[in-house]
């Protein structure tokens, strides 16, 4: 081998591995801020819950209430039936910890504080310590291995009205215990997110900033227009973009516009909205690309319409690599790692080649 062509492979190793780390750096094919169509959800419904485990979604729950709980595959753009919930529900909060889907609280027939647990793995379900207020119209947030759940709404009693608390409780999943934790400054119905480390609770005018590591809670900037929250609790939705495909923001929705809340900057922008309005809906986050689910509209004076309209959001600033997790950096340092390891190999090579033509040349 000459050490010419020892040295173009080395080139050729180490153009290999830029040329494949740049590839998830940029993906130029897909527009931001647009929407399209995915098949619909096999059951129409409002007022459900989503969760992703393992890159799918799974909806569960519903007005009824009712218990379905169906999973979309987004590789496939397919639905399959699972296991429904022991006890149906709506308006409850859903959180994911250790690839369990937890679903506390919601309205049955009145205020329940039910703590209901759904491993998609083997498709089953379990009971765990109840919350220890009962409510509904909440939301819950992991944080270092805790959910946190804030706020929501108490019936009290048949034709009373109900109460917005502030309430603050935190429960463990691997104890399976309860703390209380500092209350909201306002009580209020609710749709929230996590973005480092902290929780965005938004409702009304109200933008309350929840600090667990200080237990203490701040004011953000008001969101550009009031987020809608019904009788039923978060007649609004929430959810956050991770910083990996695209940039850390909350994407809030009332039922008609899309408000996009940057938490770094403490500023509110508009999104485009969804192609069809509704609340009461469900929206999950896979690769930081955003899905809207199921809903309902109502009109007075006592006519709803549920939708099983799956649609697919592409978030402002998709398409550049911003801050990858450990967990994506993976698959890009082994790339980097095999190609400079190549490259090392054939740089070795030429060293024991000339090596071996020098002993051969003096014998």
């Amino acid at each position: 081998m000459s050490e010419t062509l020892a040295l173009a492979l080395v080139l050729v190793f180490l153009t290999a591995s830029s040329t494949i780390v740049a590839i998830p750096v940029s993906v130029a094919a897909i527009t931001e801020n647009t929407w399209v169509e995915k098949a619909p959800m096999p059951t129409p419904r409002g007022y459900l819950e989503t969760a992703v485990v393992n890159g799918k979604i799974c909806a569960i729950g519903g007005s009824g209430p009712i218990g379905t709980n169906e999973e979309y595959d987004p590789t496939t753009d397919t639905w399959t039936t699972k296991s429904p919930m022991p006890t149906p529900e709506q308006g409850f909060a859903v959180a994911v910890f250790q690839d369990k889907i937890y679903c506390i609280g919601g309205l049955p027939y009145g205020n329940t504080g039910v703590n209901q647990v759904y491993d998609p793995t083997i498709d089953s379900w379990e009971t765990k310590a109840p919350m220890p207020t009962a409510r509904y119209g909440l939301q819950a947030n992991v944080l270092e291995g805790k959910i946190y759940l804030m706020g929501g709404v108490k019936l009290l009693g048949y034709n009373q009205g109900y109460e917005e608390l502030n309430v603050t409780e935190v429960y463990d999943p691997l104890s399976d215990t309860w703390a209380d934790k500092s209350p909201m400054p306002s009580p209020s119905g609710y749709v929230s997110a996590v973005v480092d480390n902290k929780i965005y609770v938004f409702g009304a005018e109200l933008t309350q900033i929840y600090d667990p590591k200080t237990d203490s809670w701040n004011l953000g900037a008001p969101p550009l227009e009031n987020i809608t929250l019904g009788a039923n609790g978060q007649s609004s939705s929430a959810v956050a973009t991770t910083g990996f495909m695209a940039p850390k923001r909350i994407y809030v929705y009332d039922g008609s516009s899309l408000q996009v809340y940057d938490p770094l900057n403490n500023k509110w922008t508009f999104g485009a909205a969804p192609p069809v309005s509704r609340q009461y809906l469900g929206i999950a986050n896979v690769n930081d690309t955003l899905y809207f689910i199921g809903g309902f509209t109502y009109t007075p004076p006592g006519f709803y319409n549920d939708y099983a309209t799956n649609e697919q959001y592409t978030p402002i600033g998709y398409g550049t690599l911003h801050e990858p997790t450990k967990t994506q950096s993976f698959p890009l340092l082994s790339v980097v790692a095999v190609s400079v390891a190549g490259a090392l190999a054939v740089a070795g090579l030429l060293v024991y080649h000339k090596k071996h033509k020098r002993r051969t040349a003096y014998e």
